[in-house]
């Protein structure tokens, strides 16, 4: 009986393990799959898209549904473009960070000393409390944020600038879409640009998101995809239509699940800030009390239960729920994003948040 010579057993080997893998792989992908589809039906989402991508490689991007009710058009995760909402902060963060290391910005500057009109209040406060939510600034009341008038970032601030802060800047954590307006502001401000000039200037255009974009509410030409508001009973309806322009810095990018996983990758391979810069974003420094918040500069901050760390983000508003996901050691980055508001929140963040977990797992037993 001939032998077979040691190479060709090697490459075999090898050969089985890597088809091995990726049935493993495409198994995993699978259930995700199935997970998602069961969301959709259960929440009677109209569209969503979805992009996963390990090792810098797209492994999974996927429209489901529609972007409209009439004609039935199908989503396209690289065309559709979605009201990303909150995932708007990580973007205005990320400029916050390069206007950082050109020192046009400082971080520990007084807001006072870019926008100086502004209302004085009882406390002053500073740039790095209004990135990480401890301006004292207070968050929208019902429905303040659904603004259908054509008004810029600063014609936007009339609506919160007379409000008394919610504490003495820096003692406390308050999420706040205002405060990010106003930081937006500042940083339009601080480099005499529009805040869609800083996106593509230090966003969009290095990283060629061609489709991640602000919201002004007209589309013409732009694929954009409907948006849906859920009675949480099964039946849907078009939202009402929005102007985002004036909160364009807390949540007024339209952007598709593909772009998303672009900029997540950013973070996992320093491809638009410097470590040290990344590093600062990414620490959750501790209030007086001692307590972390679980929020950086733009993101939100977490490890799991085998110490890898995640940086996330989640959006929802008028027609819109969608989270991004990096594990930036790990490599994985994940992106969805729904056409449906009104869904179960929780339900949707639980079957979104358990996919990279599914993926990192499978790689792990391999």
């Amino acid at each position: 009986m001939k032998r077979l010579p040691i190479l060709i057993i090697v490459l075999l080997v090898v050969q089985s393990e890597s088809l091995y893998a990726q049935t493993s792989l495409d198994s995993t992908i699978n259930k995700a799959r199935n997970s998602i589809i069961s969301l959709i039906e259960e929440e009677s989402i109209v569209g969503l898209s979805i992009t996963v991508s390990y090792n810098d490689s797209i492994i999974w991007s996927e429209g489901f549904g529609y972007s409209d009710l009439n004609e039935k058009k199908a989503i396209d995760p690289s065309r559709t473009l979605f009201r990303i909402a909150s995932i708007s902060k990580p973007f205005t963060a990320t400029i916050l960070g390069r206007l950082c290391e050109e020192k046009t910005i400082d971080l520990e500057s007084s807001l006072y000393s870019y926008v100086p009109n502004f209302p004085k209040k009882k406390f002053d406060f500073t740039i790095f409390h209004l990135a990480t939510h401890r301006s004292g600034i207070r968050h929208y009341n019902a429905l303040e944020n659904e603004n259908n008038k054509t008004l810029s970032i600063e014609e936007g601030l009339a609506k919160f600038k007379k409000s008394k802060l919610k504490f003495q800047p820096g003692t406390a954590y308050l999420y706040s879409s205002y405060g990010y307006n106003l930081l937006g502001f500042a940083m339009e401000k601080a480099s005499n640009k529009s805040f869609e000039e800083l996106l593509k200037t230090y966003i969009t255009i290095p990283l060629d998101l061609n489709n991640t974009i602000p919201d002004y509410g007209i589309y013409d030409t732009l694929e954009v995809s409907g948006f849906f508001k859920s009675n949480g009973k099964g039946k849907v309806k078009a939202s009402k239509p929005v102007n985002y322009g004036m909160k364009l810095p807390s949540g007024g990018l339209l952007s598709t699940s593909e772009n998303l996983v672009t900029f997540g990758n950013s973070y996992a391979y320093n491809r638009l800030l410097t470590k040290e810069t990344q590093f600062k974003m990414l620490t959750d420094n501790s209030l007086p009390n001692g307590k972390k918040t679980g929020y950086g500069i733009g993101w939100g901050l977490k490890v799991d239960k085998k110490g890898r760390k995640i940086i996330s983000h989640t959006g929802g508003n008028t027609g819109s729920v969608c989270r991004l996901i990096v594990y930036p050691e790990s490599k994985l980055t994940i992106a969805v994003v729904s056409n449906t508001f009104g869904i179960d929140w929780l339900k949707f963040i639980s079957t979104v948040n358990n996919i990279p977990n599914m993926i990192l797992e499978g790689e792990d037993n391999n």
